[in-house]
């Protein structure tokens, strides 16, 4: 049984297309006063909010990007009362944060 040879075609400089030396890319710059607007019922930046649930009073500290429980930050209000009530519930009705 003989092998088979797969002949393949050499590349020569006539066959590379031209390729720009330099790409240019055209990068716009995000306007800073664009950031996300921050949910009103949400209050600044450093205050702790308290709740009593079943006779403990728990902590949770406002953070710039998120909140602060029992030293582990979390992204939303609604997370931190469903790592305390163990079920699904709105963070900001659990905390009293409503309108």
């Amino acid at each position: 049984m003989k092998k088979q040879i797969k002949k393949t075609r050499k590349v020569t400089p006539q066959h590379v297309p031209d390729i720009p030396a330099v790409v240019s890319v055209n990068i716009q710059a995000k306007n800073s006063t664009s950031a996300p607007k921050r949910d009103t019922r949400i209050p600044p930046v450093g205050t702790v909010i308290t709740k009593t649930y079943h006779g403990q009073t728990l902590e949770v500290k406002v953070l710039e990007n998120g909140f602060e429980y029992q030293g582990k930050v979390y992204k939303s209000i609604s997370r931190v009362a469903m790592e305390i009530v163990h079920h699904p519930v709105s963070g900001y009705v659990c905390f009293g944060l409503t309108k």
